[in-house]
């Protein structure tokens, strides 16, 4: 059997210790890293989309959504439970979370987290998880569950795969929740709490297509705004006539 060929001290680079040494000073710095340092702006709005069906939900920095880039944000939980292309009429903007100008980092801190909490709803659930709620009884359920009252048992009807693979798609509530955690400086290293010099969080607005969604969190901090979208609509128009403004105004020599 050939055994795998060696290398021998002969076959390395004769250099004198001078060599060696000018080698090693000439050798190309360490560029500083600085960390992601994204377009301007990168991180002061936050978009969250929502199925119109499944009630699935995804984050963003753009007001698009990436059909490659964005998918992977969707779980697998069976057969059928994750689309194969996001298709423009079935997903729209649920929310925009802004953070005031030079904020970014705050931005890109919640998106972590948001991220973060709607992975672990997805795979860390409870084994109460496998047992329907009262709304999705059926009427062989309902009867079912009336017997076994009858005879003094206790009976909770089980979700199917399927059941259950539409059950971890719906996370509007879960996010809305969330964003109203997140948004309240809760969570080690959220920068919602840490960014403002005198201690106090960073003020948020959150812009909403329906206004009744924020009611699926209980309680929202005192940090957080609330707006329709047709409001922020007209707040960017104005701002984009101002900019608009002080590029046409003529510049003193």
């Amino acid at each position: 059997m050939n055994s795998a060929p060696r290398l021998r001290l002969s076959q390395l680079p004769a250099l004198s210790p001078r060599q060696w040494i000018r080698n090693y000073q000439n050798r190309k710095p360490k560029k500083p890293t600085t960390g992601f340092v994204g377009p301007e702006g990168h991180g002061e709005k936050i978009w969250i989309w929502a199925h119109r069906r499944s009630e699935q939900t995804i984050y963003t920095f753009r007001e698009r959504l990436d059909g490659f880039h964005d998918l992977k944000q969707l779980s697998f939980h069976g057969k059928k439970t994750k689309p194969a292309k996001l298709r423009k009429d079935y997903w729209s903007p649920m929310a925009i979370i802004n953070f005031p100008k030079g904020q970014g980092s705050v931005g890109r801190s919640v998106f972590q987290k948001l991220r973060e909490l709607k992975h672990m709803h997805e795979v860390a659930w409870s084994d109460d998880f496998r047992h329907k709620t009262p709304e999705e009884y059926t009427e062989g359920d309902k009867e079912a569950v009336a017997n076994a009252e009858a005879e003094g048992r206790a009976f909770t009807p089980l979700r199917t795969r399927k059941d259950r693979g539409q059950a971890l798609n719906r996370q509007k509530a879960n996010t809305i929740a969330d964003m109203a955690a997140v948004l309240a400086g809760h969570g080690k290293g959220n920068k919602v709490a840490k960014a403002a010099e005198d201690g106090s969080l960073v003020d948020v607005t959150v812009s909403w297509r329906n206004d009744l969604d924020r009611n699926y969190a209980t309680e929202w901090s005192d940090n957080v705004t609330h707006e329709l979208f047709s409001e922020a609509v007209e707040a960017m128009e104005a701002e984009v006539e101002q900019l608009e403004g002080e590029i046409a105004r003529p510049q003193p020599i």
